[in-house]
């Protein structure tokens, strides 16, 4: 293991820098879900966006604030860099946030990469990347003493994208077979930069898409056919065939918007939202 804490790469750019203001901001995010919250047991994954807080955090907040966390979270996102490897898990002991350090679920990252190829260990794929970092504040102001895995994800192939998959639902299987539950957090953005109209049209064929369950025509869809600039679609795509090696769940759009939302200017935005997977029989029915 890594003896260094992996430093925030985008504090004061995508968020505040201050504990003070970036707690209120987080919290005030959150509080947009209202009171109510999904037990840890009730869920097992979400998809939010990973934008500067000033555009999408009002939709991660949404997300992140219908659920109670479980003290282990697996987070999956892009690699918008393409430094280091296309299938890596962070070696840090920890990632470092101005609301202090989140230590990481060791044992998480063990079963990972017991489950077999093509999971490997690589903080160069991390350094400089901001989707999941940005996400980790509502993290944290959520669930205090979370701990997190920390995988991103840039190689677009369908079958590495599935074979991730089907790790991660091994990992998880054997983690909470020892009493752990685990969460998965999937950061992703939609489409990016069309006027808001053409823009929400291809959001909605993303998220028909995503909400349909199947990852091969989730990849296709947006990588080949359609052209979605979603930028976690690999991410995506891997965490719907974990979802179909775990118990059934049933997905739910939480909210959706766009980074047009924030100041006004509809010409040319970015597109957010966040999903639910609810366990089944207990669901109720910078701009990137």
């Amino acid at each position: 293991m890594s003896e260094a804490v992996r430093l925030p790469a985008v504090a004061g750019l995508f968020y505040e820098s201050g504990a003070q203001a970036l707690r209120a901001d987080v919290e005030g995010h959150l509080s947009t879900a209202g009171a109510l919250r999904l037990p840890a047991t009730a869920w097992r994954a979400l998809l939010v966006p990973h934008a500067g807080h000033v555009y999408s955090g009002g939709i991660c907040g949404a997300g992140v604030g219908t659920v109670e966390l479980p003290s282990t979270v697996l987070m999956i996102g892009p690699n918008h860099h393409g430094e280091g490897a296309g299938v890596a898990l962070s070696d840090a002991p920890a990632w470092r946030t101005p609301l202090g350090d989140v230590p990481v679920a060791r044992a998480l990252v063990d079963e990972l990469l017991a489950a077999g190829p093509p999971l490997r260990l690589d903080d160069r794929a991390h350094r400089r990347e901001h989707s999941l970092e940005v996400i980790v504040p509502f993290l944290q102001a959520a669930r205090p003493d979370v701990s997190i895995a920390f995988l991103s994800l840039g190689e677009p192939d369908l079958d590495v994208c599935l074979g991730v998959g089907r790790a991660v639902a091994r990992a998880v299987t054997r983690l909470e077979a020892r009493g752990d539950r685990v969460a998965l957090v999937v950061s992703s953005d939609l489409n990016h930069y069309l006027p808001r109209e053409t823009n929400r049209v291809k959001d909605d064929r993303a998220l028909e898409a995503l909400l349909g369950g199947d990852p091969a025509e989730l990849f296709e869809r947006v990588l080949v056919r359609e052209r979605i600039s979603m930028c976690g679609v690999l991410a995506a795509t891997a965490l719907l065939e974990a979802l179909r090696n775990l118990p059934a769940t049933n997905p739910r759009l939480v909210a959706q918007g766009d980074s047009g939302d924030a100041f006004g200017d509809t010409s040319r935005v970015v597109g957010y939202a966040a999903v639910l997977w609810e366990s089944r029989g207990t669901a109720g029915g910078m701009e990137s």
